[in-house]
């Protein structure tokens, strides 16, 4: 938000120069015009048109999604559902909008071209993106660590771990699988409690 309001206030600054021809935009004032711009979006979006082949497209298009998407992985527990991914992407793009196939598609290659982040596959279906260091072992210990405060449901989950209800009921779904989890389906819904058989 303040980035914003800078970004206002320099461009007011500029116009004026403009209008009342003071001079010519010094280069602090480009510089930092540019890097508050750089902060609202992505500076020069990778399109179709620009690229030589589909490949080299997609590639590109891979990068400028794990690049962008990496810190707000890192903010978001490591985890992201594709929808949110999409929406973030396009929404940083401005005018340049991809389709959820080119998403998906880009997503598929980062792995293999060893970008920071990587998809992620439940077994329900869901698809996800990752970090690559954000193994199924790390999503089972976090899960496991918030068990331990208390039972939860899906959505409890996803307050305390800063993570989509989606995401939150296939961690627990996990956690369920590898044993750490248990299981109380009642009318009041499905929650979530801390194995305690482990420890006996």
């Amino acid at each position: 938000m303040k980035a914003a309001k800078d970004t206002v206030a320099l461009s007011k600054i500029l116009v004026t120069k403009v209008k009342n021809r003071q001079g010519e935009i010094t280069d602090d004032e480009t510089t930092q015009l540019k890097s508050y711009l750089l902060s609202l979006g992505v500076d020069d979006p990778v399109t179709r048109e620009a690229s030589r082949s589909d490949n080299i497209y997609f590639q590109k298009l891979a990068k400028e999604i794990s690049a962008n998407l990496t810190t707000p992985l890192k903010e978001s527990g490591g985890l992201m559902t594709l929808t949110d991914v999409y929406c973030r992407v396009n929404r940083a793009r401005g005018l340049e909008l991809v389709s959820p196939e080119d998403v998906l598609r880009a997503c598929r290659l980062m792995k293999a071209m060893r970008l920071p982040t990587e998809l992620k596959f439940f077994e329900s279906g869901v698809i996800a993106l990752e970090l690559r260091d954000f193994s199924e072992t790390v999503v089972i210990k976090k899960t496991q660590e918030a068990l331990e405060v208390s039972p939860l449901t899906a959505d409890m989950l996803a307050k305390t771990l800063g993570v989509s209800v989606i995401l939150a009921k296939e961690m627990l779904l996990l956690a369920e699988k590898q044993g750490v989890a248990c299981r109380d389906e009642s009318i009041e819904g499905l929650k979530f409690y801390p194995n305690r058989f482990l420890s006996t």
